[in-house]
């Protein structure tokens, strides 16, 4: 079997377009009442299209500045990722906020967020505040509450706030909020990495 070809990793407005398909695509295959022929004429022209796209791979880096890899690639945020929620934060100092609608592919209960998603809203956005290019830092505790079922649907604000240090740690806060009110809120514990840590986590990263 031939292996695929590397090449260089490049922000193109293809690869963007190609993203904000795929989640179209995933939203309505969720709920889609097509007829099985339908359903199976869709699915060889996905394989046919996986096995042309599948012929090279991107040769991709650490790097987190815009336009990056890992900046489009975010299983959050990412503009490129195919199942992003497209939360992006905006962070001011010790605090940042985003804005994310969430569709039906991450549906939990009937019309409601899945909790997991939520949790992982609440993480990126904690560790957006948390971690940087001078601090780098990972969760190593996570404390959630969930107060009221959350929406599909409607505009979420994810909130996130470094509360204080302690040596290492860096304690922080956060909450989600629909329709005006809070459904999430949670606490956590992020470790800043040493140089050693980052040798260990990240040696066999591309």
């Amino acid at each position: 079997m031939t292996q695929p070809a590397d090449v260089d990793w490049e922000p193109t407005e293809e690869r963007r377009e190609l993203g904000e398909a795929l989640r179209r695509l995933l939203d309505v295959v969720v709920r889609t009442g097509a007829p099985p022929e339908d359903m199976r004429a869709a699915a060889a022209a996905i394989d046919e299209m996986t096995a042309k796209l599948a012929t090279s791979t991107v040769r991709a880096d650490n790097s987190v500045v815009a336009g990056s890899y890992r900046a489009h690639m975010s299983l959050v945020g990412g503009l490129s990722h195919p199942v992003a929620p497209q939360l992006r934060m905006d962070v001011n100092g010790d605090a940042g906020r985003g804005d994310v609608v969430l569709g039906p592919a991450l549906e939990g209960g009937p019309g409601l967020a899945h909790g997991g998603v939520l949790a992982l809203l609440i993480d990126h956005a904690m560790g957006c505040v948390a971690a940087g290019p001078r601090r780098p830092a990972m969760t190593v505790r996570l404390m959630m509450r969930y107060r009221k079922p959350t929406p599909l649907g409607v505009p979420l604000t994810v909130s996130a706030r470094l509360d204080r240090i302690e040596g290492r740690k860096l304690h922080l806060s956060a909450e989600i909020i629909a329709n005006g009110q809070v459904t999430v809120d949670a606490e956590a514990i992020f470790l800043t990495l040493t140089r050693k840590n980052l040798a260990t986590v990240f040696s066999d990263s591309v």
